[in-house]
């Protein structure tokens, strides 16, 4: 195991992130917490893969970060909304025209971001699986992407290099086209070859890489509402549009509530599928990959806390729980970061 960290502050999480690696058969792990803007803890372990000469993790290692890409398109998003270009009541049916226009009735962009359309889309055909805002259902970013697209000119990728990547100077966030020797391989199963998934740099596809430090300067971005290195990078407004809830009203309360693709922690919440630890205070706000990669903001606590696996062998496998896995970091997030202000 190879890591930076201060192992008496952050003892607990950072065994249970190594434990969980095994677990889930991931080859590598990361762990970054940020608290008041500083760096507190970092920790590394494992490697790019499990094959012989495998490189180790280390803080330029770039992760697939699988579903946590949908918040990169949830602010592409929240921007065009907030510049004129997208209204979260726009339906659907203006954006997708060889869609049918009866099915998708008076389904808009705020249950597309708050994952409750009720729609089953597949290439050119669209089917009502429930009423729109009335259940959740999977992420459709690869939809928000193209709304974004046909609204602004621009991709959801040249949005966020102009406005964020750029501005910012991350070397480390990208949509990768090509392989190097800075990604992480994917683990499907203990038996199989790692691979590399590479695709366009459109902004819409699951080829996003990220390496740890800065997902969490990510979630920095959101928790300091775009203020960064001493400067606005951003309005306010898009964040709060971001990570505030924007599910339509008719969502009933036990029902996990979102932002754009953000899941909220609402207490009022009893539905048994919950992402978020029940120590968690009311405001944060997280999301999760299918790699195991998870960005976590705590406002109450002014933290933010990142951990990167490799593993897709999260669903299939039996002896893994992946939702009691992420309840349990982030209430041990909680306990640590508790701990280190006494």
């Amino acid at each position: 195991m190879n890591g930076i960290s201060n192992k008496t502050a952050f003892e607990d999480i950072t065994n249970y992130t190594e434990e969980t690696k095994d677990k889930m058969h991931a080859s590598g792990a990361a762990l970054v917490i940020i608290k008041d803007n500083e760096i507190v803890h970092e920790w590394y372990s494992g490697t790019h893969h499990f094959e012989t000469g495998a490189r180790n993790i280390d803080r330029s290692s770039q992760f697939n970060v699988y579903s946590t890409r949908v918040t990169y398109v949830g602010l592409a998003a929240a921007l065009a909304v907030f510049e004129g270009h997208i209204d979260l009541e726009d339906k659907l049916s203006d954006y997708f025209k060889e869609l049918d226009k009866e099915i998708l009735g008076e389904t808009t962009v705020r249950h597309l971001v708050t994952r409750s359309t009720g729609l089953k889309i597949k290439n050119d055909t669209v089917q009502r699986v429930f009423d729109s805002g009335t259940n959740i259902e999977g992420k459709r970013p690869d939809l928000l992407a193209k709304i974004v697209r046909k609204a602004t000119g621009k991709t959801v990728n040249q949005i966020l290099t102009e406005k964020v990547i750029k501005p910012l100077g991350w070397k480390s966030t990208e949509w990768a086209t090509e392989g190097k020797s800075s990604l992480v391989c994917d683990i499907h199963s203990p038996d199989s070859q790692p691979s590399i998934r590479i695709g366009s740099n459109v902004g819409d596809e699951r080829n996003l890489y990220v390496n740890s430090r800065e997902l969490a300067l990510w979630g920095s971005l959101h928790l300091n509402k775009g203020f960064m290195d001493g400067k606005q990078i951003l309005p306010e407004e898009v964040f709060d549009l971001s990570t505030t809830i924007q599910s339509p009203g008719e969502m009933g309360e036990n029902l996990p509530k979102f932002g754009l693709f953000w899941w909220l922690k609402d207490n009022q919440v009893s539905w048994d599928y919950n992402e978020l630890g029940t120590d968690l205070p009311e405001g944060s706000y997280q999301i999760l990959g299918a790699s195991g990669c998870a960005c976590l903001v705590i406002p109450r606590y002014n933290a933010v806390a990142v951990r990167m696996y490799n593993s897709l062998y999260t669903y299939q496998n039996k002896n893994f729980d992946h939702i009691e896995d992420i309840q349990t970091f982030g209430n041990l997030v909680v306990k640590e970061l508790q701990l280190s202000i006494k």
